[in-house]
């Protein structure tokens, strides 16, 4: 009322930050993270930007595109023209707002020439009502309508309400309500009847602008956004750590080939070409969805070699199965890749299924885990189940394979693991009870910057003055810090100044730091004939950026998730197996967060990307082992719990293998990696371990337990249930209802 600005809100910071999140994610793949930076900024990060880019991005920040509805004065033209050429002034709730002037078919015409600058006659002011009658917080959803500069625009039940008490009250054919964009008017049209929740808006010059205005009204800001600065960013992690863990992650991958190759020979080089064909796939499908690799996105990779190799070794220890019960090569190999694909079909689309449930519900910081997951399941089962068959096919035609020869470094003896139960669940108990105590004792002490916020000390360098952020973390590291701290570089693009060091850190560190920097930085030490240094460290407060919002959506996707996959596993199996997949589950995972925690590690965004890989893990393993349980069952007599430990005992060469290569592509990814990703290798060796323990000590016999529990023989239902599904599929054959009518 005084002419003072309105100081914006916390939750205007946080609608801002939603808001940009749906318009710059590019659906997940672009990774990007937000955090608000004192009461009324917002740092935005987005990796792998490219310099042609950049226009277009800051066009979606700076976009408001408030839409609004108007009353046009019953005297406009007149009125105008008094105040253009005789200086009237404009009546009061009214105001002058310039329209494009139509052409013969009454089209409107451009207000800008090829080079933007405004065409004067060919627009015209009207006189608007300041009053709006619906604006863009009424808009349902706004869709391109297929006509070149045209939206359909949808309203809510209140927008939908005030358009047609407002056209109820005016003169058919006479009066007109004008739609006015950001302050520029688009169109003023006679109102012919009474208007409801649907319209059409046009006169958007291009499909560009359409797709713009799309953007803006579909995710509309309440404040409109200033950008101050934009920087280039180095790497958070730098560069040195980002080079140990591209090294240290190719030779974990190369090992496990070698292993591979050693260990089965022949076949392993068919399992390398189709290892080689899901990873030209999946790199492919990220660089045409403009996809970037990121931490999350690693993960997702690492979980996609991981399922590849363990299709790959299901399908080998199959062949050896066949081979030793004296089938020609041929027929080895056709019963393999038949009796491997339930169990590689189950695994893949439960993992799928989480995958596709983060896609669609997770926050942006682990939809580039969703993504790159999705595409390379897809890529897995094409090339495990498609192409090494084929390359088989062919050497075998060819005549350039004639037979297959295995290594065997596990012995074939029959270890009776269900009387182990109550020991197993003893440890796991112990586990999960320190676990959560653990958790519980260290409260926010283990959580990271990431989810609790914290301080970013900006040093702004002079032109001709560099550091390294390797150089800075260096110095960090050698301070007992209360939260780990990260440093990155930026560079202010036609800057007259140097590049700017900017870290994050915890509020009760930020004095620590400046002293350590001042004392052992000579640049930052320097002082002017003032006695006051020369480069200030300016400390602000950082919000976190993993909030709420991302801890609600994330157990929200992980909940959605874990119910779908226990009715997957309900209908592909029975409940009880369910059960047992999902005490798996809970197991690895609350394990899995209490070590990282009690080892005194803080819990990041790196490590959300390592439990998301333990989930999908744990989720694999033990649908193989349920797979062979279920495969067991129904072709084997005797006690159920006799044969469910031939089941466990037959799956354990394939448990220990996959396992084993996985754990050591990892443990190369530790030592070799970098402290940074030293965390991120450490939760997922953790997970390895824990999910291949619970997948036979803990699954099956909790199976076993739920199911004796409920009366249910297992054997009798997974019978019945192949009997209904071929029942089923007879009846279809012959056009017949499998069930008779109720008489």
């Amino acid at each position: 009322l005084e002419g003072k600005p309105i100081p914006v809100t916390r939750e205007a910071v946080e609608q801002a930050i939603s808001t940009l999140t749906k318009r710059l994610s590019g659906g997940g793949t672009k990774d990007l993270t937000m955090q608000p930076l004192g009461t009324n900024r917002i740092i935005i990060e987005m990796p792998g930007v490219e310099e042609g880019e950049r226009e277009e991005i800051k066009t979606k920040i700076e976009l408001v595109a408030r839409l609004v509805m108007k009353n046009v004065h019953p005297q406009s033209a007149q009125l105008v023209n008094q105040i253009e050429t005789q200086g009237a002034f404009v009546p009061p709730a009214y105001e002058l707002v310039r329209f494009p002037k139509n052409d013969k078919d009454g089209r409107p015409l451009p207000i800008e020439d090829e080079e933007g600058k405004l065409i004067i006659e060919n627009t015209q002011q009207m006189l608007l009502s300041t009053r709006n009658i619906a604006g863009g917080e009424h808009i349902s959803k706004a869709i391109a309508s297929g006509r070149i500069g045209e939206i359909f625009v949808n309203l809510n039940s209140e927008g939908g309400k005030r358009v047609r008490a407002a056209t109820n009250a005016m003169e058919i054919g006479k009066d007109r309500m004008a739609v006015v964009l950001d302050g520029r008017g688009l169109v003023a049209p006679t109102v012919q009847a009474s208007l409801g929740k649907e319209f059409v808006i046009n006169g958007l010059s291009g499909k560009e602008e359409v797709k713009q205005v799309l953007n803006g009204l579909n995710n509309p800001l309440k404040n409109p956004l200033i950008i101050q600065s934009e920087r280039n960013v180095s790497a958070r992690y730098g560069e040195e750590v980002i080079n140990q863990g591209v090294t240290a992650a190719i030779a974990g991958l190369l090992l496990t080939l070698l292993f591979i190759l050693l260990y089965y020979r022949f076949a392993g080089i068919i399992a390398l070409l189709g290892l080689t064909v899901n990873m030209l796939i999946l790199f492919g499908a990220m660089a045409m969805f403009g996809a970037t690799f990121t931490l999350p996105g690693i993960a997702g990779i690492i979980l996609t070699i991981g399922v590849a190799v363990d299709a790959n070794v299901l399908i080998y220890e199959r062949l050896r199965e066949e081979m030793t019960a004296g089938k020609s090569l041929g027929n080895a190999l056709r019963a393999a890749y038949e009796k491997a694909f339930s169990a590689i079909f189950d695994a893949n689309i439960t993992t799928l299924l989480t995958a596709l449930i983060l896609l669609w519900r997770a926050s942006d910081q682990m939809k580039g885990f969703a993504i790159t997951l999705t595409i390379g399941i897809l890529a897995s089962m094409f090339a495990a189940l498609l192409v090494t068959r084929v390359f088989f096919y062919w050497s075998q035609k060819t005549g350039k394979m004639k037979k297959l020869t295995f290594m065997n470094l596990i012995p074939e003896k029959t270890v009776d693991f269900m009387s182990m139960h109550k020991p197993a669940f003893l440890i796991s108990g112990l586990l999960l009870i320190g676990s959560l105590v653990g958790v519980g004792v260290k409260g926010d002490n283990a959580l990271g910057i990431d989810f609790l916020g914290g301080s970013q000390l900006t040093v702004q360098l002079e032109k001709g003055q560099d550091l390294s952020p390797d150089e800075i973390s260096a110095k960090l590291n050698e301070l007992t810090l209360a939260k780990v701290a990260t440093a990155q570089r930026e560079e202010v693009p036609n800057s007259d100044n140097g590049p700017i060091i900017s870290i994050k850190s915890d509020t009760a560190d930020v004095e620590q730091i400046t002293e350590k920097l001042r004392a052992e930085v000579p640049i930052l030490g320097e002082k002017n004939a003032e006695g006051k240094y020369k480069i200030d460290i300016s400390p602000e407060t950082i919000s976190a950026s993993l909030g709420k919002e991302f801890l609600s959506s994330s157990i929200w996707a992980l909940a959605i998730g874990l119910f779908v996959v226990l009715i997957y596993i309900s209908l592909r199996f029975e409940f009880s197996f369910a059960v047992g997949a999902f005490a798996a589950l809970f197991h690895d995972i609350i394990i899995c967060v209490g070590v990282v925690v009690i080892s005194g590690t803080e819990l990041s965004l790196i490590h959300v990307g390592a439990f998301l890989t333990i989930a999908g893990y744990s989720i694999n393993d033990t649908i193989v082992v349920f797979d062979r349980i279920r495969e067991s069952l129904r072709m084997k007599r005797g006690n159920i719990r006799d044969v469910m430990n031939v089941a466990i005992n037959a799956t354990l060469s394939r448990t220990i293998l996959t396992s084993v290569t996985t754990f050591v592509a990892v443990l190369v990814l530790y030592i070799f990696g970098g402290a940074a990703l030293e965390a991120f290798a450490f939760a997922i060796m953790i997970g390895v371990v824990v999910g291949t323990y619970s997948s036979i000590f803990i699954a099956a016999p909790a199976l076993y337990l739920w199911a004796k529990a409920r009366g249910t023989n297992l054997r009798s239902e997974l019978l019945d249930a192949n009997m209904d599904m071929a029942g089923e599929i007879a009846a279809s054959a012959i056009g017949k209802d499998p069930k008779p009518a109720a008489e």
